[in-house]
């Protein structure tokens, strides 16, 4: 009776396994700068995420089928052992499987976000060395815009 939601929740780990070894994969891509594949790794992550949420409406709606075939109210893991042991008790460590791995995708992001924030300031870093910010004040107080070269240059020449 629990086969369909069996399926998909088998379904749904590999689904975050996959994801998990891709977040680890996006610190290399991090530490090398590379754009292309941080937007495919976007990309990929838009599409995992409309994936589980399928696999999650498929779950809930597998196990209410189940929970209506045996004849339960509600749908416990605790109410689904008492009809079905084997299936409940499966279905119990794949879940615990999927948070398991939900947990470790969590960590993994919060540490490619600091990792991205480090990434960010090192590229502000190089662009305002590149081009920075004039420490001068106009007559107002405020802080002088910076000119662009090419207005100077235009401006020298008719003198």
């Amino acid at each position: 009776m629990l086969e369909e939601a069996l399926a998909t929740a088998h379904e749904l780990r590999r689904a975050l396994e996959s994801e998990v070894e891709r977040a680890q994969r996006e610190r290399e891509v991090l530490r090398t700068l590379d754009s292309d594949r941080l937007f495919a790794g976007a990309a990929a992550r838009a599409g995992f995420n409309a994936e589980v949420a399928r696999l999650e409406t498929a779950l809930a709606g597998a196990l209410s089928r189940a929970a209506a075939a045996m004849g339960l109210s509600e749908v416990t893991l605790h109410r689904l052992s008492g009809r079905s042991p084997e299936g409940a008790a499966e279905l119990a460590r794949t879940l615990a499987d999927i948070r398991s791995l939900a947990g470790a995708l969590a960590e993994l992001d919060r540490l490619n976000l600091m990792l991205a924030g480090r990434a960010l300031a090192c590229v502000q870093g190089y662009l305002t060395a590149l081009n920075p910010t004039p420490a001068a004040y106009d007559r107002r107080g405020l802080r002088a815009a910076a000119t662009p070269l090419t207005s100077l240059t235009s401006r020298s020449s008719k003198v």
